[in-house]
């Protein structure tokens, strides 16, 4: 299992899994998690979890497994999730948030991962 994200969070406080953090936008995490599928991973989260918008908050984390073959389901996810966040980028770009908003996103996408990966483990 592995972690992609851009959220410092989470490579502070998950120390017992695999944490590939980027310095990328949120769309960004979706194109990594893009090339990753190409590679034979498979998504274990959805991309687009929670109901924060995806011109909302800078910060997305993505559960996901090495898998043996190219998953389509994986890469039809991907490619929709990534669509959806342009379009709504496309419609209004990410507020310049202050940095106690910004704070907030990185604690929300912390826990909506935090709980998805123990949900994961009893699966």
């Amino acid at each position: 299992m592995v972690i992609i994200t851009n959220n410092p969070i989470v490579k502070q406080e998950i120390k017992d899994k695999e944490i590939l953090q980027k310095d990328v936008t949120y769309i960004g995490i979706l194109k990594e998690c893009r090339d990753l599928i190409h590679k034979g991973y498979e998504l274990l989260s959805h991309p687009l979890y929670g109901s924060v918008k995806p011109n909302e908050t800078p910060y997305r984390s993505i559960i996901m497994k090495k898998g043996k073959n190219l998953d389509t389901n994986s890469l039809m996810l991907i490619e929709e999730a990534i669509l959806t966040s342009s379009k709504f980028q496309n419609n209004k770009n990410t507020p310049n948030w202050t940095e106690r908003v910004i704070d907030d996103f990185k604690v929300i996408d912390f826990d909506i991962l935090n709980n998805t990966l123990q949900r994961i483990q009893y699966i």
